[in-house]
């Protein structure tokens, strides 16, 4: 079954340990899914390397500066895309799976403009959710997620890593 999806809704079930998602079409039909801390630690670790290559006119960089490119898009997509906050919707008849996959690819649109389309699929691949959205309303996205699992302790592959520095010698060849 295909699902297009116009809205997510993201909290955290402490009870089961897993990040839910509401899916919302253009009619107000729902489905819920769960996401486990595997498969969010796996699409945290390939999307911001992914997101890199579709900017067709980066230059060649280096580790960290793509790692300081990416960080900036990340906080100026954050600014860019709005979320909307309110009550979880209450929906005793929800159907419910478990995702076990996400993928997502580009489709290009006009004058060089392109969108993201993220699809999630059941374990048994029965049900699958598309959902089509912009790089900053993805940034957004992945924000507000990491926002819900905190509980997991799971690193935001956007932030800014420590910064290192070295400092000139001083008297006792050491400084902390």
């Amino acid at each position: 079954m295909a699902f297009i999806a116009k809205s997510i809704t993201v909290f955290y079930s402490e009870q089961e340990d897993r990040l839910g998602l509401i899916f919302s079409d253009k009619d107000k039909n729902q489905l819920a899914g769960s996401m486990t801390r595997q498969l969010f630690k796996g699409l945290l670790a390939q999307l911001p390397d992914w997101l890199a290559t579709q900017y067709s006119d980066a230059m060649p960089c280096s580790t960290e500066q793509q790692q300081e490119i990416n960080h900036i898009q990340h906080e100026t997509s954050l600014q860019k895309a709005t979320v909307t906050y309110g009550e979880m919707p209450r929906n005793e008849r929800l159907e419910t799976f478990l995702i076990g996959s996400i993928s997502f690819t580009k489709v290009d649109l006009e004058a060089g403009d392109y969108k993201i389309k993220l699809v999630f699929q059941s374990l048994d691949k029965e049900t699958e959710i598309v959902f089509v959205l912009n790089s900053e309303q993805l940034h957004k996205l992945m924000d507000e997620m990491l926002k819900q699992v905190k509980a997991w302790d799971i690193n935001n592959p956007w932030q800014e890593k420590s910064a290192t520095f070295t400092l000139p010698d001083t008297k006792d060849g050491m400084l902390h």
